[in-house]
C-alpha cells in the first residue's frame, strides 16, 4: 500500500515518530463526544495496537490491520499483557480480501495520507466503504497541506484531494484542521480530522 516506506525496518530501528504508546486523543474525543456505541471496529494501519486495545476496552469488537509483521507482533504482546480481547491481522489492506460489511466503524491514524496516487486513494476509500455496514462511519486523521513545517513530517493532503477521493463513497460529515497527538519534542504536525459516513448509494 505504501511500498516506498519499509515500515518493518522503521519498527526494527525504532524510527517511529508516530508511536505514542497510548490511544490517540482525537479517537477518544470522537468516540465519547459523537458518541459512537460499541460495534465492530477496524483500525487500518494499526501499528502496535494502542487504539485497538483502547477500543476493545470500550467494548468494541476491535481488529487492527497493519503491513508490518513487527508491529503486529508487538500489538499482540500488548493485548496479551493487558488481557484485552481483540484481533490483529498482518496484511495489506488494499490487496487482501476482507468480507463486505465486516465492520461498522473504521479508523485510521495517518494511513490514508501515505497513498500518494489519486486512483489508489479512490480504491482505498472504496474498500473502506465496502467493508463497512450501512451508514458505517470512518474517522481518518490525515496530514494537512496547511502545514508549513520544514524537514521531516507526515505526508500531506489538501481538503480537495481528500474530498475528491472519498466523496463517491462517503458523505463528509466534518473535516477540521487540528494536529496529530504527539509525545515527542517539537511541534506536533497539523492534520485533518475527517469524519465520514458511508453513502447508501455510492456514486
Amino acid at each position: 500500500m505504501a511500498s516506498h516506506i519499509d515500515f518493518d525496518e522503521r519498527y526494527k530501528t525504532g524510527n517511529t515518530p508516530w508511536e505514542i504508546n497510548r490511544p490517540d486523543l482525537s479517537l477518544i474525543d470522537f468516540v465519547k463526544e459523537t458518541p459512537v456505541p460499541p460495534c465492530r471496529a477496524i483500525d487500518i494501519g494499526c501499528g502496535t495496537g494502542n487504539n485497538v486495545l483502547w477500543l476493545a476496552q470500550q467494548n468494541f469488537q476491535a481488529t487492527g490491520y497493519d503491513l508490518s509483521p513487527l508491529a503486529i507482533k508487538s500489538a499482540r504482546k500488548k493485548a496479551a499483557v493487558a488481557r484485552v480481547n481483540c484481533s490483529f491481522v498482518n496484511t495489506d489492506f488494499l490487496l487482501d480480501e476482507i468480507a463486505d460489511n465486516s465492520f461498522d466503524f473504521a479508523f485510521d491514524r495517518g494511513c490514508f495520507h501515505h497513498i500518494l496516487d489519486h486512483d489508489r486513494r479512490l480504491a482505498f476509500a472504496q474498500k473502506v466503504g465496502r467493508i463497512l455496514s450501512r451508514d458505517g462511519i470512518w474517522l481518518s486523521l490525515i496530514g494537512n497541506t496547511d502545514e508549513t513545517r520544514q524537514g521531516p513530517g507526515p505526508p500531506r493532503l489538501s481538503a480537495s484531494q481528500i474530498s475528491t477521493a472519498v466523496e463517491p463513497y462517503f458523505q463528509i460529515i466534518s473535516i477540521k484542521s487540528h494536529h496529530f497527538d504527539f509525545d515527542h519534542e517539537g511541534i506536533p504536525a497539523m492534520n485533518w480530522v475527517c469524519q465520514m459516513k458511508k453513502r447508501s448509494i455510492q456514486q
